[in-house]
């Protein structure tokens, strides 16, 4: 299957940045896109070209994931992991685990030096990923990182260009990906519904309906009401709330089951292999399966966590935007309990385009990520035994952790584009405070119509533009604040920089 043409740019965009002498690119693409398809394509070039390159994954079941799909199209590639099968370092193309390769890394890089280096999921960087960055900036070798959500603080300081010419939304209208059905907390106004230009406001609004709660409205029940009995991921607070909806779903008739990254692996795999087959209809965890997990039969996910993280978020939602023609998928359906929509954004919204540099002006006012700790090692409570997890490997002492979700009766509805929940009117008053701001700052009333197009994502309409200034309400005018700083920042910034 050849390349898509946005893919084939990619590459184009790619190769013009090494020209550039843009060692260390980055490059976004939303999940479900084929950035994999992208890389294979790279490293099939540098391979035809006598190169060794290195692809690098975190994690023992994503290398086997790519290898499959590499052996699928043609490529032979060794493993650095461990003792894996298909361990053979003398081939020109190696598969990585980040967590193998550090303790091997200055002995490959000392006798079998890659010439190419392309990072999995590259928004979450270990030391030994700095490391290899950094000798490859010194000698000259390219590195090519993939994700879909580089929104980590200070990745603009590791990798130097961003190269970005896709969106969710455009996949979304050519059919690459499906559309979504989104439910969400009721709100006692729609006008709290966020903007793809800001989230900010929404906060206070959001906290008035869910109070101290992390959830709204019972999880199973609204399942069984919304999510049409579809293969479903459910993303829990914490993993004794996972099993407890997982148990809350096997006792109202559903087969579900439970899995975190505390289990044997061979548990693991035979939970997402049932999971998979369609044997286990509802999967609970509390992000083990957010990242990395291609299963396109996933129809339904069900956020019952709250996160104001925007890589977590958007790498939930991408596990139900995979086309599924094999079962007639048409859409997916996001039922969200925790406001995470309202909070960072719906599938389609706009996503910072530029790296954070760590500066002090961050990409976006919704909450920056930072590097997620490694698990640590600590000591066993009944027999000093040092592990990380739950579970002590030595004596079997198991460490309970309380559930502390407080879940608020509610019902969820479904979200609507803000276009369509303001009425006519409502929208000529929305002109017409930003006229007003307009005129009080001694802007051009051009300015307002280029707000208002950027507020409703709808052009104005011509019958609008006789409307009489109005008082800038309070939403507005914070609104305005973010507006004034993302056209900043805008200016004089290349578009794939």
């Amino acid at each position: 299957m050849g390349l898509r043409n946005y893919q084939k740019t990619q590459m184009s965009m790619l190769r013009q940045g090494v020209a550039a002498k843009n060692l260390v690119q980055m490059l976004m693409s939303p999940t479900g896109s084929g950035k994999t398809e992208v890389a294979k394509a790279i490293i099939k070039g540098a391979h035809a070209k006598g190169k060794r390159a290195w692809f690098i994954v975190d994690g023992v079941k994503l290398l086997d994931q790519t290898l499959t799909r590499f052996m699928a199209d043609g490529i032979t590639a060794g493993a650095i992991q461990s003792d894996h099968p298909c361990t053979d370092h003398s081939l020109p193309i190696q598969v990585a685990t980040i967590q193998s390769l550090r303790p091997r890394l200055q002995s490959m890089l000392a006798h079998r030096p890659p010439q190419l280096v392309v990072i999995d999921e590259a928004h979450v960087l270990h030391q030994a990923h700095i490391e290899l960055i950094n000798w490859c900036e010194a000698n000259g070798v390219p590195v090519i990182g993939l994700s879909a959500t580089p929104f980590r603080r200070g990745l603009g300081l590791i990798f130097k260009r961003l190269v970005t010419c896709i969106t969710t939304k455009e996949l979304t209208e050519q059919g690459f990906l499906v559309p979504t059905e989104c439910y969400v907390p009721s709100v006692p106004s729609l006008k709290g519904v966020k903007t793809a230009a800001n989230g900010d406001w929404i906060e206070d609004e959001l906290a008035e309906v869910m109070g101290d709660a992390q959830i709204v409205g019972d999880v199973v029940s609204h399942w069984k009401e919304l999510g049409e009995n579809r293969q479903t991921l459910v993303f829990a607070c914490n993993v004794a709330h996972s099993k407890q909806l997982a148990e809350a779903f096997f006792n109202a008739g559903v087969m579900a089951a439970h899995i975190d990254g505390y289990m044997d692996g061979d548990e693991q795999d035979e939970i997402i292999r049932l999971y998979k087959a369609g044997k286990i209809k509802v999967l609970c965890s509390v992000a083990m399966v957010a990242k990395g997990f291609d299963d396109p039969a996933t129809s339904c996910i069900v956020l019952a966590r709250p996160t104001k993280s925007l890589m977590l978020h958007y790498q939930m939602l991408g596990r139900v935007l995979r086309l599924c023609p094999e079962i007639g998928k048409k859409f997916g359906i996001i039922i969200d309990h925790a406001g995470n929509l309202l909070r960072n954004g719906k599938p389609t919204d706009d996503l910072p385009d530029r790296l954070d540099t760590g500066d002090g002006d961050p990409i976006d006012r919704r909450k920056q990520d930072q590097q997620p700790e490694e698990k640590k090692e600590r000591a066993c409570p009944q027999c000093k035994f040092m592990y990380s997890g739950l579970l002590c490997p030595k004596c079997g002492h198991e460490v309970q952790i309380k559930e502390g979700v407080a879940v608020a009766n509610g019902k969820l509805v479904k979200l609507e584009d803000r276009k369509t929940v303001i009425g006519p009117n409502n929208k000529q008053r929305i002109y017409g405070e930003l006229l007003q701001y307009a005129r009080s700052k001694n802007k051009k009333d051009a300015w307002a119509q280029y707000a208002y197009q950027a507020f409703m994502g709808e052009p104005i309409k011509r019958e609008f533009l006789s409307v009489e200034p109005v008082p800038t309400t309070p939403e507005i005018s914070q609104w305005v604040k973010g507006y004034n700083v993302r056209r900043a920042k805008s200016k004089g910034r290349e578009r794939f920089g």
